[in-house]
Parts: C-alpha cells; structure tokens; sequence
C-alpha cells in the first residue's frame, strides 16, 4: 500500500514554540478558503485544476472515500470529520469550534479562481522555487478572498486553504506520473518573512503569520488518471485514503504537537503508532492514530500514574489518565498504555478480513472498514467519526515509550525531538527488539519500519519470542536482560523489569519491579539519613526525614513503620550514635550558620520509646565523631576537622594517610612518605581492597578519577579509573565473594556504579541526581546501598571484620578502619604474578618499570639492549609477606631508540621464577 511521504520541508518550517507545555486546550476557529486555478489539460498536474463536482475516476460504489462534489457543504464535512477526532483523542478538551468556523466563498459550488495554473505554485524539479511558490499560494489566496468578501480574518483562530487537486503528499508503488500536484504544507511566519519580505500578512488590520495549505483529497480514484495509475492493479479501490488524516495531522502542526520523525530525512520516529508521524495515515486516512502517550501528555489531555515496584497492575485500554509513568533518572522515564484496535467480540479489521478470505483473495480492506466499525457518515458521504482511532493498529496491546526530557528539550525548539534514530527523545520500545522504525527496509511489502503487530506487548506476540527465544511460551518480561532492554539512553542499567504481561485485551495487567530495589521503595519522603540499630535488635533502623526525624524499621510487608521523635530547626545537621549497655543514645548536632550557635540534642532509645534527655548549645563550629567502640562522644574543631576529614586512619591509630594540597602521603613514627604530588586528590577512604589485612586507600582526584593505592602508596592494577565520580567513595564486600565492591555516583549524579577490587564495572545502575549516596548496611539481613530514597539490596549479609567504609567519613564519622583479621590469602606458588613497564613504548625519557609478586624474598630486574648488552638494573630485598608490588623508575633520555629486554627474576627459600618483557624505547 502507499504510504504517507513525510513530507516536505515548507510543512516542517513551522513556527517555533516554547519548550513549556502548551495546554492545547479550547476550541479552533477555522477559516477555510476554497481556492481553484485556471482550467488545465496538464499531464502533471492531477485533475483540471477546478473542484470536482462529479467522480471521473474508478469507480468503487458505496465504499468511495470522500465522493465529490466537493462543495462547501463536503468541506464542511472535512472540518467536522477533524473536530470529532480531535475531541475523541483528547477526550474534550480540544477541538474545533465549528459554530464559528467558515467555509468560504459562500456559494454552495463556488470557490476563489486564482490567475496561475496548479504548476505555477510546485514547478516541477525546481525545488529552490518549491517552497517560494507555496508561500505565494497562500498569499495569493488571501488576497483573493479578502478583495472579493473583505472576510474579517481577526474573527479566526488558524487560515487554511482547500486547493482544486490532490495532494502531493504519498509515495506511491510506482512512478508518480503527476509530480506538480501540490504538497499539504504549514506555513509558518519564517516562511512568509523569508519569501514575501514581511513578517506577516495585513488584511483590514488581521496580522496572518501562518496558515495550512490542504489538497481537496488525497482519493487519486476519483480522477481520470487513476485509470492508468492503477491499471494493473487486482483491488484499485484498495488503494483510496481519506483526506482526515493529512487534516488532522496539519492541525496537529498548528496547535504545536511537535513533529515525531526527523523533519530532514523523512526518516519515522513513531511510525503508525501516532498521529505526528507515520499514523496520521491509519485505515486508509479514515482513522488516523491518536497522538502518542508522551504528546497527549505534552498537550495537557492526561495525566500519567507513577508506578509503584512489585505491584500488580490492571491497565484499561486507552483512556483519559490511564498512563503508566515508570522513573529511569532524572530525565528519562517509561511511558506504558494499553491501546485496543478491536472493533467488536475481540476481532480487529484484520481479523475479521482473514475470517472472509475467499479463494485466497482478502476483501477489500475500504469495505470491511466502512462496514464493520460504526463509523458514521455525513449525508454527502465523508467519514466524520469512527467509535475508537486505535482501530487504525496493527494489533493490540501494551505500547512502552521511553521518553527522554533531556533530548526533547534540548531539541524541541527546532523541531527534531526525533531526528537522531540512535538518540530518540520519544522512542516506542519495540517488543519484538528490532528496534527498525525509521531504518531502511529489505522487505518491500511487509515493511516493518513503519510499525507492525510484533511491536506491541502482550502474551503470545511471536516476534517478540523471536527476539527472546528463552522466553518461548512465557508471559512477556521488558527487563534489563531482554531485546530490547530497560537500560538508560546512557547505557546505565535501571534494573526495571516489566513482566508478566498478559494477553491484550481491554484491561491489561502486568507487574512492574526492580531486580535491586526492595519493597516500597523509592519513597521520595523517606529523606534517609543514616543507618543504625538502634534497639539492638540485630536489625538496622532508618533515621530520616526533612522536617521532622524518624526512627523506622523497614517490613517487607508493610514499607517503613515511621515513629517521629525530633522536629528539625537546621537542615546542617549531624546523626552520631552511642551505646550504653543494651540502650542506644542518639545524638543530634544542628547548625545555626546564622548566628554560629550550634544545638546538641541526646535522645535515649530504650526498647521502642525515644525521650530526650538534654540538650545544648555550643557557640562554634564543631564537628562530631564517636570513638572507641561506638561509646565515647568526640568534638572537633572546624580547622580540626577539615585536617581530620582528609585523613585515613590505619588501626591501632598510630598512622595515617592524607591528602594535601598536592598529593597523599603516609604518617608514621618515621619521616611522612609522600607520593603524587602532581595530583590534587578532594576525597580518601580507607579499605583492604585484596585481603591481605594490610590497608589500601581510594582517593578521587579534582576532576573526577578514582585512584586505589597499596600501603606503600603504589597505584593498584586497574586504577585510575577511566569513569568519573563524585564524593563519597564507599566499599565493601556486597557480593559474597572474598573481596569488596567500590560504589560511587558518577561525575554527574546519574548513576550509581560498583566495581570490583580491580576497577572493573560490575553494575552500572541508573538513578536520580538528586539523591545522593547515604551508606552501605545491612537491611533485612542483605547487603544493601542506601541512598536518600532508595534502598537497593543484593546478597545476604557477611561480616567484613572490620573491612568496610560504609558512610562518607567512615563508620559514626570516625574514619578509621580496623582490619580484625590476619591475611585471608592462601599461600601461592605462583611467585611472580605479573611484571611490566608503563608507559610502553617510552616516549618522554622515562618509564616505570612494575612488577606484582606473592610472598617473594628478592627481586631482580635486569635491563639489556639488542646486542645483550647490561643497561641497567634494580634489585630489592623484601620483608613484607603476601601480595607485592613494587616499582622504578628507568631514565631513558641518554639511550638510542630501539627494542629493549628486561630479565625479572623472583626467589624465595630457594625457589625462583622468571620472566622477559619487551620494553621499546622512542624519542
């Protein structure tokens, strides 16, 4: 079938709207002008440029789309036909006014002749003269009706003109043999600036700034020339299309639904499934496609529901509100509707068409559709409603939209929300994972790049087994392992699982979860800010809250079991906690930046009652930590404290590590050792990263990279990380394994990522900017990330022994970490583990020569040239046990250019290994 060209760029330079939603509510006042050319015989050209009075063409009976005469009473009809789709779709809130709209002239036959012929306004292969000519056509229109009825054009909302002909608007299965027929086109006020040298038109003191150019029908049947166009044509009536479709989707333009493909190309967006696309042309123009879920929301007809994870959800067929919202991030969310093409007893057009099938032959699609659906018809025959526009789709079911805020207003004043088919700001999820709306097609008459069954959602769709064979004969699942899956446009995942999809039918339901989040959460109110078992219950209890501080356990059953104990003053705030026997004492400290008087308050929680039992006020700046055990209360100063927060301390606390202006250094008994001075490092944390119960640091520098060093300050294999991050930086074992995770939020806030003790990204999880990391606790006896809504849980809890930086600062703001375990490594015979220069080749005088050993006594490096020559050598007796790494520095500034060998060899109690590695040396 043919399909809708889309279309030509006059109609795509419409006038710029602003990125605010429009509320495209009330009703339109149309003035249409009817407007005819001088009499023509040309070949190009379809029709004689006048208005048909009578069908010249094939004839198809009863089941003629949009028969003439084409009078005023059959436009009329046009405007009505548009009006009731539009009230349909947006549920009343919008249509056309139709008491005060106006066909003109006002001769039943009549019509304003212009002194062009039709050619005159689309020459043919002058396309530079294309859009020119259409902005002429308008004006040229204008001019005639206002000289001939002196119209009061101030009395209507939007101008259009109904021309003698048909439009140029459809790709035909064939060479088009009338290319100067003209195309449906908005014209918007750059246009008319660009082409006419003003900024708008002046008639009786009415400004015109823009206004729709339509064809008096898109049926190509009802003129001589369909004869020859369709010659060879088994079904010609197949091949009829209304006019409404092109009507309703120009209107859609005036009133500022943004275009939903790419405005240059022509390339779809959206495809059938709405009407700014593609779906403007559904059921043959008869039915086209109500404006997709993101749009209706855009225009202010409905609302959508956020969801709710592990709930069930019944979903009715398109209605007003019943949109399901699913959050991804900040700026990207999934939008789900449950759209119905069935017409009666469960059967779509199609269906109904296979149940008539006779000798292989479908019945035409034009006569099951006018006699099936209950359209209506005006007494002179043009189709002006029809009880559902989504019989116009291929099939039934869910249809899931990801939507991206940050690409729709990024490009929405320029119109090309969906010009980038990799980057769509409203893009279908295609449940069979193609993912090919918009692409180039090999199949030229199932072409499924427009939109077809197997893109929908429900139970039994055999596309979408196709794409996910594991899935055969199971309820649908859109998750973060299927095609397609739910992660992010940024490629995080949201870990979002959309399953067990039902068959479709009117009220559809499915469930929506989180393969990480727990019940009841996100809770946007629960403003987490710290984690602690308060009751000594062996469960953890959330302390949270903006206003008011709460104390709440956290049920599987019944969400977060609030009990409110402290109103909040100051939002700068600090939460410590101490024991005293079995009973807790929770300690507030609240800052006045104002007046610099800060507030102490203690409350004892003993069983489930909280009381406050002092309270106090401090004139300055302190800070508090908890020492020894979670049982003495400490007070730093605000200089203490700055110092005191870029510290690590290794326990017994009789070391440190630091950041400094430039650089980390290690704090001991002996001289500071100070390494990376060329890096300016804004955060440090404290974490044994291999199990060797020796302490490594995590150290984000100032833009952003996450560095690990050993004890000795040496960098670890796999760090710097190329991924950016933000302050806190956290780490403990989340998996069960023998070593810990890191969990950090990247540099901008849209993620959370947890890597391994080797840098590597295991997850890489969507989430909010705006709520940060809180903590790593246990909840519900798993190992859990807390963040200020969300609660994400993995598996069951271990005990680290001490191995873990769960806040920000440490545990209770001390900043220490005691290691309560000897090395957990098993004893390797593997000496050497690996050994390398970086940079390789050497380019700037000089490289570091590495090498990673186990439980190693001696090293030696040996550095030859070609000619086996003794460049140069280290050698380095060890004491420490375990895992090793130790590095040099090799100056190359006085060495020719060439190919180097380096001889390591390792020994230990008489065993030794070696190894050559191949070094190039370049100037």
């Amino acid at each position: 079938m043919p399909i809708l060209l889309i279309v030509f760029r006059s109609l795509l330079m419409i006038c710029l709207v602003s990125v605010a939603k429009p509320d495209i509510v009330g009703s339109l006042r149309i003035c249409a002008l009817r407007i005819s050319f001088q009499e023509d015989e040309l070949l190009s050209t379809t029709g004689n440029g006048q208005f048909l009075m009578e069908n010249k063409g094939i004839d198809c009976g009863d089941y003629t789309l949009d028969t003439a005469p084409h009078n005023k009473l059959y436009f009329e009809s046009q405007i009505e036909a548009v009006d009731n789709y539009f009230r349909d779709v947006s549920y009343g809130k919008f249509g056309i006014n139709i008491d005060q709209s106006t066909v003109y002239p006002s001769g039943i036959s009549e019509s304003y002749s212009l002194p062009n012929k039709m050619n005159y306004y689309n020459p043919y292969v002058e396309n530079d003269l294309q859009e020119k000519r259409l902005t002429e056509l308008f004006r040229d229109a204008l001019e005639i009706a206002d000289s001939l009825d002196n119209i009061d054009f101030s009395s209507y909302d939007l101008v259009l003109v109904f021309h003698a002909g048909i439009g140029q608007d459809f790709s035909l299965p064939f060479l088009d043999p009338t290319p100067e027929d003209l195309p449906s086109t908005f014209i918007d006020q750059k246009m008319i600036e660009e082409h006419l040298g003003v900024s708008s038109l002046n008639f009786n003191g009415s400004e015109i700034s823009k206004g729709i150019l339509l064809p008096e029908t898109q049926n190509h049947l009802l003129f001589e020339v369909s004869e020859s166009m369709f010659s060879d044509a088994s079904e010609p009536c197949e091949y009829q299309y209304a006019l409404t479709g092109t009507f309703a989707l120009m209107i859609g333009f005036s009133i500022g639904l943004p275009p939903m493909w790419n405005i240059e190309t022509g390339n779809s967006g959206i495809g059938i499934f709405g009407l700014m696309d593609q779906g403007s042309n559904n059921g043959r123009g008869v039915i086209p496609s109500p404006p997709n879920a993101w749009s209706r929301i855009y225009s202010g007809w409905e609302t959508a529901t956020n969801s709710i994870f592990f709930e069930n959800i019944f979903l009715p067929s398109r209605s007003e509100n019943n949109i399901i919202k699913v959050p991804i991030n900040d700026s990207e969310y999934f939008l789900i509707e449950n759209r119905s093409n069935r017409v009666r007893n469960g059967m779509s057009l199609d269906s109904i068409r296979v149940l008539m099938v006779e000798n292989n032959t479908y019945p035409p699609y034009i006569e099951v559709l006018q006699d099936s659906i209950g359209l209506t018809k005006s007494s002179n025959g043009v189709i002006t409603s029809v009880p559902n526009y989504d019989i116009g789709l291929p099939a039934s079911g869910l249809l899931i939209w990801h939507i991206d805020e940050n690409i729709i207003t990024e490009k929405i004043n320029n119109y090309s929300i969906n010009n980038d088919l990799e980057n769509l700001g409203v893009n279908l999820e295609e449940a069979d994972g193609a993912q090919d709306l918009g692409y180039s097609s090999i199949f030229p008459f199932n072409d499924p790049s427009s939109g077809y069954f197997g893109d929908l959602w429900f139970k039994g769709n055999s596309q979408y087994e196709l794409a996910n064979p594991t899935m055969k004969g199971m309820l649908p699942e859109f998750g973060h392992s299927t095609f397609p899956s739910t992660e992010s446009n940024s490629g995080s995942k949201s870990f979002i699982v959309i399953e067990n999809i039902s068959s479709a039918m009117d009220t559809m339901n499915f469930n929506i979860i989180n393969s990480f989040i727990i019940n009841y959460f996100p809770d946007t109110a629960a403003h987490v800010r710290s984690i602690f078992d308060t009751n000594n219950d062996g469960l953890n209890e959330i302390i949270g809250g903006i206003d008011t501080l709460y104390i709440a356990k956290i049920s599987d059953s019944e969400g977060i079991q609030k009990n409110n104990f402290h109103p909040v003053n100051y939002q700068d705030l600090d939460i410590l906690f101490t024991s005293d026997n079995d009973n807790t004492k929770i300690h507030i400290l609240e800052r006045n930046n104002d007046s610099s008087i800060y507030t102490v308050y203690e409350h004892y929680f003993s069983g489930n009652t909280t009381s406050l039992i002092s309270q106090n006020n401090i004139d300055s700046l302190v800070y508090p930590l908890i020492l020894k055990n979670d049982v003495t209360l400490e007070f730093k100063s605000q200089n203490q404290w700055q110092n005191y927060s870029k510290r690590v301390f290794g326990s017994p606390n009789n070391f440190g590590i630091d950041i400094s202006e430039s650089g980390i250094q290690i704090d001991g008994f002996t001289e500071p050792i100070r390494k990376w001075g060329e890096v300016k490092f804004v955060y440090v944390a404290g974490i044994d990263l291999d199990q060797d119960s020796k302490l490594d640091v995590l150290a984000l520098d100032e833009i952003g990279k996450l560095y690990a060093f050993n004890h000795d300050l040496i960098s670890l294999s796999g760090f710097p990380t190329k991924t950016l991050f933000t302050a806190p930086i956290l780490s403990r074992d989340l998996f069960g394994n023998p070593f810990p995770e890191i969990i950090g939020k990247s540099k901008d806030s849209t993620s959370i990522i947890i890597l391994n003790n080797k840098g590597n990204i295991i997850y890489n999880i969507s989430t909010k900017k705006d709520d940060p990391l809180i903590c790593l606790a246990e909840i519900n006896n798993n190992n859990s990330i807390v963040t200020e809504s969300i609660i994400y849980s993995f598996d069951p809890f271990s005990n680290s022994n001490g191995n873990e930086w769960s806040f920000e600062d440490g545990l209770q703001k001390n900043r220490t970490i005691e290691l309560l375990y000897s090395d957990s490594n098993e004893v390797s015979d593997n000496l050497l583990i690996r050994a390398y220069m970086y940079p390789n080749p050497i380019k700037k005088g000089n490289g570091t020569f590495r090498v990673e050993s186990f439980n190693a006594d001696f090293i030696e490096v040996i550095i030859y040239d070609l000619l086996g020559v003794q460049v140069q050598s280290f050698t380095k007796n060890l004491s420490q046990c375990c895992n090793q790494i130790n590095e040099w520095i090799w100056e190359t500034n006085d060495l020719e250019v060439g190919v180097y060998f380096a001889f390591v060899n390792i020994k230990n109690d008489g065993n030794n290994q070696s190894e050559i590695v191949k070094i190039a040396v370049l100037k």
